[in-house]
């Protein structure tokens, strides 16, 4: 099922619509609705992992529960990405100009957590060396597991990319003084 731009919201900033960027949800929903990128939702934990995560983790005093809750979805991340992958598992390292919270070495495997801007989707499916990007946020109070929301390139990607770039060269050519 592909998700709505409200449903993207609630992936990409927990439910929290304050300084959500609309138009890049929506130019998400409908690459994925035109099967530009793939859309793909797994469990990866429970909540009581996650809760005895967060409780396990160890962070620098004030930087309160929101912090313990992000520390304990990275290392859910990193364990679960370790086990499907079987590579190194980096945290916030460089790369392609961001630092996603985990990633594999290889770059082909990327997770980012909890709050994240939607526009990292294009920006590491851009990359070919990137297989799929999945985003894994905050949970709301009623859920009994952790999903984790994957977008990869979809057989109309290249298109999708090339008609944006079209849109953008007449719309500077019409507005650009001659």
């Amino acid at each position: 099922m592909n998700p709505t731009s409200e449903e993207l919201k609630n992936i990409f900033y927990s439910g929290y619509p304050q300084g959500a960027s609309w138009d890049v949800l929506d130019e998400l929903a409908v690459a994925i609705y035109n099967g530009a990128v793939l859309y793909e939702k797994i469990t990866i934990a429970s909540i009581e992992m996650y809760h005895k995560t967060q409780d396990a983790v160890v962070v620098v005093e004030g930087l309160g529960l929101q912090e313990k809750g992000h520390m304990a979805l990275k290392e859910l991340a990193k364990q679960w990405l370790g086990k499907q992958h079987q590579d190194d598992i980096l945290f916030e390292s460089y790369f392609d100009g961001l630092h996603p919270d985990v990633r594999t070495r290889d770059g082909r495997f990327i997770i980012e957590c909890g709050t994240t801007d939607p526009s990292c989707v294009r920006i590491f499916l851009d990359d070919e060396r990137v297989v799929w990007i999945g985003n894994l946020p905050y949970p709301f109070y009623e859920e009994k597991n952790l999903e984790l929301h994957m977008f990869s390139r979809g057989p109309k990607y290249i298109t999708w990319q090339e008609e944006k770039l079209q849109v953008s060269r007449q719309t500077f050519q019409r507005f650009h003084r001659k």
